[in-house]
């Protein structure tokens, strides 16, 4: 294919984008993520060049083990469609922006081809759960000229599933499919600067199935027989914990007194209000026989004492997360109630006890711990969200913004904002040290809520955001607990949650 030379500029027409591929037969997150790009304002299909190449035919233990692993945990949307019947494109070779390269095709066949260089995705889910990495990396990657190191248009990391790869790949293809839509946004907004800004990666990897070996089948299912044993022996529960005196949490939660629940049930997302020199608790509550939670409420004190859990909110739905905001003169809660696939305010009319819906936020999104700050000009609500229809709520953070709390919502220009297991999920509310905004956020690797990542936000308006990592707490090895994932503070009150197996048989 020949080269022509083309030059660098930011248009303002829809980008021209091209597809070639190995051969017509692609996997369903691949077709998705063209439809996706297809459907856009800003970009367009206009050639979907296919080669003639077959499948390749996997070894055996490998087709034996994806068989039982899919009847055990459900299939990802890897099953092949074909890509000409189904991505509308314009059949035009002229003047393209974007070339795409799919599966086992010959990029370097593209150098020079398309303004804004040769695209590809790199990602696998395999090799991960294989070598039991705690994390699972996915991208675009870009190479801009011939010979040059592709550069990161996008990057996401995943908290890897190590008993499954249809468990691990479901959500990490179902996510990667937005990609595109994402990089080719950014690309028609911010120009050919962008590209060239990108960082430089060393390695590319394909969007091509990968196989496990003999090995690697053996692994994962020492890790099932381990994981179900455990489980076998232990609750696992979540808990709480509170200080008067502790600003800064340590990882064995030394100078805090433990709130314990009943085997029955775990305790979590803890939000606290001081009122008249008073301290109150307000919680997630799950009974494992409900399988949905209502929010509790306890009044802890000073010398280590508590009150007994007093519910004072349920649903038909799973309520957790109850973030607490007061504004003039009122006091609301704000429960995840992502099941319903709404965000709810209730308004205390007779604390603590009675709570009465006030407004539906948004309706129709499913979001996940919706955390509120209140700007300079505005109200901020960070919130995450599945990617793709998937079911992993941990990767992606999500703003959204208003003039006032029970005002019109609207979405960042940039949603999601961070695309990151490690420090994505809120984990609190935001709060100012030392003149700098903090947000404390889940780290949910190698498991979910395995600790808390406190990162400075740097630049917060409704067309940029940018945060920085500045302090970790994880649990210490010899302290037993598996996980502290939410903190929160009023006056001099601290309380978290924390993460701790419990022996089934005593």
């Amino acid at each position: 294919m020949a080269a022509v030379a083309l030059p660098a500029e930011a248009p303002a027409r829809k980008l021209r984008v091209a597809l070639f591929a190995d051969r017509r037969g692609q996997p369903r997150w691949i077709v998705d993520a063209f439809l996706r790009v297809a459907a856009s304002d800003f970009a367009e299909i206009v050639l979907i060049s296919t080669e003639h190449g077959a499948p390749k035919r996997s070894p055996l233990a490998w087709r034996m083990y994806e068989k039982l692993d899919r009847s055990l945990f459900g299939a990802d949307p890897s099953d092949e469609l074909d890509l000409l019947d189904c991505v509308p494109h314009r059949r035009s070779s002229g003047d393209l922006d974007v070339a795409f390269a799919l599966g086992d095709f010959d990029d370097t066949q593209l150098d020079g081809v398309a303004r804004h260089g040769v695209w590809r995705f790199a990602l696998d889910g395999v090799r991960e759960v294989a070598e039991g990495l705690p994390v699972t990396g996915s991208g675009l990657h870009v190479r801009l000229r011939a010979g040059a190191k592709p550069r990161l248009a996008y990057q996401s990391w995943s908290r890897t599933n190590s008993l499954s790869v249809a468990r691990n790949r479901d959500p990490l293809l179902r996510k990667s499919a937005e990609f595109a839509w994402r990089a080719l946004r950014e690309l028609h907004r911010s120009g050919h600067g962008w590209l060239e800004q990108c960082r430089p990666v060393e390695a590319q990897s394909t969007g091509g199935s990968a196989n496990l070996d003999a090995a690697g089948i053996v692994r994962i299912a020492g890790r099932m027989a381990a994981r179900g044993l455990e489980k076998a022996l232990s609750v696992e529960q979540w808990f709480l914990a509170f200080s008067f005196e502790k600003k800064t949490i340590s990882g064995d939660l030394q100078g805090f007194t433990r709130l314990m629940p009943p085997k029955d049930r775990y305790w979590a997302d803890p939000f606290v209000l001081e009122k008249n020199g008073r301290h109150f608790v307000f919680f997630e509550d799950l009974p494992f026989a409900a399988g949905k939670a209502h929010i509790s409420m306890v009044e802890v004190m000073r010398d280590g004492g508590s009150t007994p859990p007093v519910k004072v909110l349920e649903r038909d739905y799973h309520l957790s997360y109850p973030f607490l905001v007061e504004q003039d003169g009122e006091l609301y809660m704000i429960p995840e109630s992502g099941r319903n696939r709404t965000v709810e305010v209730y308004r205390c009319v007779d604390f603590p006890l009675r709570w009465r819906l006030e407004r539906v936020l948004l309706d129709g999104v499913r979001l996940v711990d919706a955390t509120f700050h209140r700007g300079e000009d505005r109200w901020w609500m960070f919130a995450n969200a599945a990617a793709g229809g998937s079911r992993m709520f941990d990767d992606e953070l999500h703003l959204f913004h208003a003039s006032r709390l029970l005002g019109e919502w609207k979405p960042h220009a940039r949603n999601p904002v961070k695309s990151d297991a490690r420090c994505a999920r809120p984990a609190g509310q935001l709060a100012w040290r030392n003149g700098a905004l903090l947000r404390p956020a889940q780290i949910c690797v190698p498991r979910y809520g395995a600790g808390i990542s406190m990162n400075r936000v740097l630049r917060l308006t409704p067309h940029e955001y940018a945060e920085r990592q500045v302090e970790r707490v994880l649990p210490a090895p010899e302290s037993g607990l598996l996980g502290i994932h939410t903190v929160n503070r009023a006056g001099d009150l601290t309380v978290v949650d924390a993460f701790a197996r419990r022996r089934r048989f005593t």
